[in-house]
């Protein structure tokens, strides 16, 4: 798809390959996940209009370690709101599951989304996010992720495709039966916050 992009970095390359590591703590991944977040960002934001408010959602629970590096090169008078989506994969069926949304009013002046899911697997979660937001009403949706399968990401880049970027850190070929991206990073949400019953 071309709307897709896949950002080349050999730094960006290094964190991946460091986060890749199932064995790291969770303190090592959130920092690598910071870090790599920080690397792509410059490649990803626009700096909004001075008459721009931007709207910077975040899915729960894995984009909140992509929030602070992310909102953190916006200039310092950017006028950025954050908003957070409760979506999970429901582990038979694969399909998402919202369970948390205060989306408001929108702002005449927001126009512009960026969505933050560090991981696309199936692309069920990033493609609902992307379905409400363009219920909601803006004219544009950037989704950045870290990591992508070639699957999902099509299936969330042909969603809504005139109005909707896909910026990605890398992309790996398959996806395993359980729906995650091979050879991925694992469940990144368990790693983050250190929640795997293994």
């Amino acid at each position: 798809m071309s709307n897709i992009n896949v950002i080349e970095n050999a730094e960006a390359s290094q964190i991946l390959s460091q986060l890749r590591d199932l064995s790291l703590t969770s303190a090592a991944v959130r920092r690598l996940v910071k870090e790599l977040t920080a690397n792509l960002t410059k490649h990803v934001l626009k700096v909004p209009a001075p008459d721009e408010k931007v709207a910077v959602i975040v899915v729960l629970r894995s984009g909140l370690a992509m929030a602070d590096p992310f909102l953190a090169a916006f200039p310092d008078d950017a006028d950025t709101a954050t908003y957070h989506l409760g979506l999970f994969r429901e582990k038979e069926s694969l399909r998402p599951v919202e369970y948390y949304n205060k989306l408001p009013a929108k702002s005449p002046k927001i126009k512009r989304a960026y969505i933050l899911d560090p991981l696309v697997a199936t692309g069920g979660t990033a493609k609902a996010a992307i379905d409400i937001l363009k219920d909601w009403g803006v004219d544009h949706i950037t989704l950045f992720a870290l990591l992508g399968s070639e699957e999902g990401l099509n299936k969330v880049a042909s969603v809504w495709p005139e109005h909707t970027d896909v910026f990605v850190g890398a992309i790996d070929k398959d996806l395993d039966a359980k729906g995650y991206v091979k050879p991925g990073v694992g469940d990144i949400g368990d790693r983050l916050f250190g929640t795997s019953l293994g």
